[in-house]
């Protein structure tokens, strides 16, 4: 007996799910302007984010615990690239965000798009479809005018940095996929757990790497460097506030949100809505300028139709995915 169309159930997809993502979105935007916030009170991006990695694993693993198998989690050699990758996309988006705006660089990062389909590809034989390449490549060409707008005596840094952001992004993704420990785990709290090991063993590393470096600055044994805060930059009591405070509220926040939402609404689904981030993160932009919070910035007139065609070649995107 044949199936009628209309006798198929559609995939059922609970509301909770997308409002856990919609949620998800608007912590991005959040973090965007704390990041700004960040730069008004002089914090050094890599004191900020080592602070607030380490107080989002303490608060994941406050909540799952560290379970079995804690040590040979942290030992994975993906696990180190796990951390690295997340440390890494979110001190150069933070570097990036001084010579940008943050609508402006969360566009930027869209650029993480078309290199992991070309390291995808290149690295472990995933062939795309033409379609799904036709749509990666509306949004590489979304994204690059916005390079060519940015302030000539800066262009250069912003691009290298965005570029960087985007290499950690598809470093942590990647990593995070083949880790043998975060494929085996199949429920939200499970995840939440890999992720708060694998967080809390490198951002306690970083910062005890970190600090050693800033203590022998000041006293002399190592040349000062924009890459290293001080000991007084790491001591700052303004950046230890922001970044376990607030900063580490949000990553904690979309740790949680993203794992739940994309079992509830599936990964593709998901994705859709992540596509949105920039254009919550330009009206975060433009409330946080409103009452005082950030500076005002200048919208370019093609940051809009940017959106519009970087929304447009992920969606396609996604709908190749789906087709395959």
């Amino acid at each position: 007996m044949a199936v009628r169309q209309s006798d198929v159930a559609s995939p059922h997809y609970p509301v909770s799910g997308w409002i856990e993502a919609g949620f998800f979105v608007l912590a991005i935007a959040a973090l965007s302007i704390s990041y700004v916030v960040g730069q008004q009170i002089g914090a050094h991006p890599v004191a900020l984010i080592l602070y607030a990695m380490l107080a989002s694993a303490v608060a994941l693993l406050t909540a799952t615990g560290a379970g079995p198998n804690a040590l040979r989690i942290v030992l994975a050699p993906q696990s180190w690239l796990v951390g690295i990758g997340t440390i890494g996309i979110e001190v150069f988006y933070y570097a990036l965000l001084e010579y940008v705006g943050p609508a402006h660089g969360s566009l930027l990062l869209r650029l993480a798009i078309p290199l992991a389909l070309v390291i995808g590809w290149v690295g472990f034989a995933r062939r795309p479809s033409r379609l799904y390449v036709f749509g990666a490549a509306i949004v590489l060409l979304g994204v690059l005018p916005l390079i060519l707008v940015i302030d000539e005596a800066h262009r250069a840094t912003a691009a290298m940095l965005a570029m960087a952001a985007a290499l950690a992004s598809t470093l942590r993704n990647f990593a995070a996929e083949f880790h043998p420990w975060n494929r085996k785990a199949k429920t939200v709290r499970e995840k939440l757990r890999v992720t708060g090991l694998i967080v809390l063993v490198t951002s306690v590393a970083s910062l005890t790497l970190t600090g050693g470096f800033a203590v022998s600055i000041n006293a002399g044994w190592m040349p000062s460097s924009e890459l290293v805060p001080t000991a007084a930059q790491m001591l700052h009591g303004p950046t230890i506030m922001l970044g376990t405070v607030v900063v580490g509220a949000l990553l904690t926040a979309m740790a949680a949100l993203s794992f739940s939402a994309v079992v509830k609404i599936t990964s593709e689904n998901f994705m859709a809505m992540h596509a949105f981030t920039p254009v919550a993160t330009l009206l975060a932009q433009v409330a946080a300028t409103a009452i005082g919070l950030i500076p005002g910035y200048e919208l370019d007139s093609g940051l809009m139709p940017a959106m519009g065609v970087v929304l447009a070649g992920v969606l396609l995107m996604l709908y190749a995915a789906r087709r395959r």
